[in-house]
Formats: structure tokens, C-alpha cells, sequence
């Protein structure tokens, strides 16, 4: 199968819904301990089905992921082994070097999305790092846009979490419309408030120089 081929992939079912045309998640979540009920039939169905799992966790919540497949039933050791299953911090991917480069983060995606001729990968990202950070959230929202040229046409799946009580109103606004498929109230969506990037980018742009 071609990485950029999505016609011969099964589909992917997440939160009650089908990711098919788009495949780039914003979740809204309470508290993280809302997002197992939700995120265990998506996670066990990637590995049932061949799938890599990749986390973008709190460095303080490393274990998680591997505690979860286990309490899942599956041998976290061996999918770890085998690398069908990895886990990586805030400190190692969005902030190397405790600073948030955008370049950087958007060269990570591509290398695990395009690069790697691998299986299907599902990326499950927690985005809280950037809570009180307001020097970063307007660069975030631009990485988030951008990474919709990354992900069309692809087969991976990507999902950015992202606690609605610990960012303001225009943030989420904005991220909003930077994530054509949106996770609320523990339901899955198209989201309509969705703009396509160059759009996006193009409308910030204008913004910014006014």
C-alpha cells in the first residue's frame, strides 16, 4: 500500500464515528482520565489490526500507556519491543530544549507520517504542554493549520487532546478551526467550523499585518 493512498486502508472508527476523508482529531477533554473509555476501542483495534501506536505524553505520565495495554490485555513489553508501540514525552518532541520550536515539531510529524514506510501509524497527542504558555499558543495554532498539508491524503491518524479548561476562549476558538474532525461531549464530528489551511494561514496572515 502506497503512504499516501488511503483507498486500500481499513477504516479507522473512533469515539462512534468513522475517520475516513480526514483524519486529524481535536479532542476536548475534561480531565484525562475521561479519555480511556473513549480511547481504549480505538487503541485496540490499531494493534488488532496491525497498526503502530505512537503517545506524545507529561513526562510525569510516561508509564501510562504502557499501564493501559496491559490493563487492555496486551503484552506492552513486546509491542514495545517491536516497536508497534512508542512512547514519547513533551521534553523529547514539542519542547526539546524547554523551548517550543515550530519547525522542528512540524519536521517530527513528517518524519513519522511520510517518512517511515511502515503500517499505519496513530498518533495520540496530549496537548496541555501548552497551557500557560502564551508566548506559544499563537505559534501552536499555526503548527496545528500547517499540519493538515502533512496529514491529507494519508492513511495515519492523529489525535490532539486538549483539556478545554486550561486554555482560554479564543484558543480553543482557533484550534477549533484548525481540526476538521472534533471529539465534544464524548461524541465525533465533522467539524463545521473547520478551515482549510492555506485559508487559515492566509487570514492570520492578513490579520497580523494590520
Amino acid at each position: 500500500m502506497a503512504a499516501d493512498d488511503q483507498r486500500g486502508a481499513e477504516p479507522v472508527t473512533f469515539a462512534g464515528g468513522v475517520l475516513d476523508r480526514y483524519r486529524h482529531v481535536c479532542a476536548f477533554v475534561n480531565q484525562r482520565s475521561d479519555q480511556d473509555g473513549v480511547f481504549d476501542s480505538f487503541i485496540s483495534q490499531g494493534i488488532d489490526g496491525g497498526d503502530r501506536l505512537l503517545y506524545v505524553v507529561d513526562p510525569a505520565e510516561s508509564a501510562a500507556p504502557v499501564n493501559r495495554l496491559r490493563h487492555l490485555g496486551y503484552d506492552a513489553a513486546k509491542l514495545l519491543e517491536h516497536h508497534r508501540c512508542e512512547v514519547h514525552t513533551w521534553t523529547d518532541t514539542y519542547l526539546r530544549d524547554d523551548r517550543f520550536d515550530e519547525a522542528a515539531t512540524l519536521e517530527l510529524l513528517e518524519h513519522a507520517l511520510v517518512r517511515q514506510l511502515s503500517s499505519r501509524v496513530r498518533i495520540m497527542c496530549d496537548m496541555d504542554w501548552a497551557a500557560g504558555r502564551p508566548g506559544v499558543v499563537d505559534r501552536l495554532i499555526e503548527v496545528e493549520a500547517k499540519a493538515n498539508f502533512i496529514h491529507a491524503g494519508r492513511e495515519h491518524v492523529v489525535i490532539c487532546s486538549y483539556d478545554y479548561a486550561k486554555f482560554d476562549g479564543a484558543f480553543i476558538v482557533d484550534v477549533l478551526r484548525t481540526h476538521p474532525m472534533v471529539l465534544i461531549g464524548g461524541m465525533l464530528q465533522e467539524n463545521p467550523f473547520f478551515v482549510p489551511p492555506s485559508e487559515f494561514l492566509e487570514e492570520r496572515a492578513t490579520r497580523a499585518d494590520r
